[in-house]
Parts: C-alpha cells; sequence; structure tokens
C-alpha cells in the first residue's frame, strides 16, 4: 500500500512540474506582449531635484602665499552639509573707493559626509575707518553672496544661492558670517 501511495505521490509531483513548466513557458511567449502596453513607457528618475532652503555658519582664516592674500581655509555648520570644511580661492580684488573693494572667489566645500559643493562668489568689502588710517585695510564688513556651481555625491550638478545675513565681520584674519538662500540637488 505505501509503494502504490509513493508511486502516485510520485506522479503528481511529476505532473505538478511539468504543468508548471508548460506554463512558464507558454507564458514567456512574446506574442503575449501588446504594444499599446510598451509604447508610451518613460523612465522614472530615482529623486527629482528640488530647490531647498540652506543656510550656514561660517569661519574662515586668512590664507597667505608669499606675503599675499590668495583666499581663505574655512569651517563651519550647513544645512544638508553638516559640519563642512574648506577653501576659497580669490580670482580678483578691485578697489571701488578709498573704504570699499569688490572680491570674487572660487570655493569649494566640504561635507561631513565627503560629497563637495562648488560655488562662486562675489562680495562687496567695506574696510573699518581704523583699518583705513593705519594703511593695512585688515577689518570691516562685507556683503554678498555664493552661487552654487555643482558639487559631487547628493550635490552633483547642485545649483542655488545663498546670500550673507547682514554684514560678515573680519578682522585680525578671520572672518565670520551667516548665509541662507536656497539650493536644488
Amino acid at each position: 500500500m505505501k509503494t502504490k501511495r509513493k508511486n502516485g505521490m510520485k506522479a503528481i509531483l511529476k505532473l505538478a512540474l511539468l504543468s508548471t513548466f508548460i506554463l512558464s513557458v507558454v507564458s514567456c511567449s512574446t506574442e503575449a506582449i501588446n504594444t499599446d502596453e510598451t509604447t508610451n513607457l518613460t523612465a522614472v528618475a530615482a529623486k527629482a531635484k528640488k530647490p531647498r532652503p540652506i543656510k550656514n555658519t561660517y569661519v574662515g582664516i586668512d590664507r597667505f602665499e608669499g606675503g599675499v592674500l590668495v583666499g581663505a581655509d574655512f569651517s563651519g555648520n550647513m544645512s544638508h552639509a553638516g559640519k563642512f570644511t574648506g577653501q576659497t580661492i580669490i580670482t580678483s580684488f578691485d578697489f571701488i573707493s578709498e573704504s570699499q573693494a569688490t572680491q570674487t572667489s572660487v570655493d569649494l566645500i566640504v561635507a561631513a559626509n565627503g560629497d563637495k559643493i562648488y560655488t562662486s562668489s562675489g562680495v562687496t568689502i567695506t574696510f573699518s575707518p581704523e583699518s583705513i588710517a593705519d594703511g593695512t585695510y585688515s577689518a570691516g564688513t562685507y556683503t554678498g553672496g555664493f552661487d552654487i556651481v555643482g558639487g559631487t555625491g547628493r550635490f552633483d550638478g547642485a545649483t542655488g544661492r545663498m546670500d550673507v545675513v547682514g554684514n560678515g565681520e573680519f578682522g585680525a584674519g578671520v572672518s565670520r558670517h551667516s548665509a541662507a538662500g536656497s539650493i536644488t540637488y
């Protein structure tokens, strides 16, 4: 009796496996695909880029080469980037009056996770009367902003702008500011 039951179970198992095989072969036929179902397919981005508010606090230390100010090494905290470090490289500096100058720079911001944000900055500097009087032009305030022009990692292709909130301050080789704006990534 056990042998008949065992042989019967084997036959049922073989029949189930054969049915499954036939069903899978038939269902994989290309004739079963309706062309209407495939003509209007579009790719969907994994994550759409969208504008987001961004703000930071910044402390920069002047960097000199051969006695000439060439930029700053900086650190701070930024939304979307966490604690960051970076470098500013001055690309132009021009006096527009005895008490004011414009400065442009390119900046590299390195986020806490190593992703990078690239910016291009433009600021107007107003020198303190004391630093004008002593001829050092080493202290004052600045206004302006930073265009976000790219990045790496999650900031790849990032765009946006941040503007200095109020006045940034500098003196004794240190500059400080807060900035706010929008970043799209």
